[in-house]
């Protein structure tokens, strides 16, 4: 019996908020262990990692050992990257570089099975328990539980924002807030008034439409910040956020522990 849950969707008809965070190493063991510690969902990431569909394959797979509902960032908003990444099973796609209400489109008719879209059909794929599952179900279920997520980036993305928001079957957009510093020119400045303003606004817009905003949290690796932006994104109504991720969380606690270390030998020196 085909048993798979979306968390996120869970979460959301719950009216709770869900937790991920970001595996950008090429690693199924990492996905896998962030699954048993509780997470709703991960972000396999393709863009920033370095690994190929291979790899994510097996990723995807770690994913459903543990748990936790996995989601494919795609390197470029094409079809046959999307089509990849959910017949191997994957129950979203994160798609980078959504400028336009063009580009929206684009990523959300790959994504769905007709009539809402034109995403290839195969019944011989890991997402259909490779034909296990009767294909007329398996379309209805898949348009159903899949998820649409669009990394609006730049200048651009803002202006064209509501013509985004406008576009059927969206269900959720990260807002990139570093790649939008960059092009407010106020380059890494996260807690610039400007930029939060801009934030503020997008968030609001989207809260309309009943589209979610992905809270982004890579930089809070401290009890304290984690707490304030958690509250902080909560309070603008966000109800999707990623914490931290696997790169950060690692190299902070590797830090860490050496810090404690070499505190300990020089105070015996």
């Amino acid at each position: 019996m085909y048993n798979k849950k979306n968390k996120v969707k869970e979460c959301r008809k719950q009216g709770k908020i869900s937790l991920g965070t970001w595996v950008q190493m090429a690693s199924p063991e990492i996905v896998e262990a962030v699954g048993y510690q509780g997470y709703d969902f991960v972000i396999i990431d393709m863009e920033h990692g370095h690994f190929d569909f291979d790899t994510t394959h097996q990723m995807v797979r770690a994913a459903d050992a543990a748990g936790i509902t996995p989601v494919v960032r795609v390197p470029t908003n094409q079809d046959s990257m999307i089509l990849k990444a959910l017949d191997m099973g994957a129950l979203g796609v994160l798609v980078p570089g959504v400028s336009t209400k063009e580009q929206a489109i684009k990523a959300v008719r790959a994504a769905k099975y007709a009539p809402l879209g034109t995403r290839g059909a195969c019944p011989w794929t890991r997402a259909t328990q490779y034909n296990a599952k009767d294909w007329v179900h398996h379309a209805q279920w898949s348009n159903e539980q899949t998820m649409i997520w669009l990394l609006v980036e730049g200048q651009e993305g803002v202006q064209n924002f509501d013509d985004i928001l406008t576009i059927p079957n969206i269900d959720a957009v990260m807002l990139g807030p570093f790649d939008l510093s960059q092009s407010r020119g106020i380059p890494g400045q996260l807690d610039h008034p400007l930029l939060i303003k801009t934030l503020q606004g997008m968030v609001k817009k989207a809260n309309i439409k009943n589209i979610d905003i992905i809270a982004v949290m890579l930089s809070e690796l401290q009890p304290e910040d984690i707490k304030a932006s958690a509250q902080k994104w909560s309070a603008l109504g966000c109800k999707i956020m990623t914490v931290g991720g696997d790169r950060g969380i690692i190299c902070t606690g590797f830090k860490s522990i050496l810090a404690c270390a070499r505190e300990a030998v020089d105070v015996k020196a």
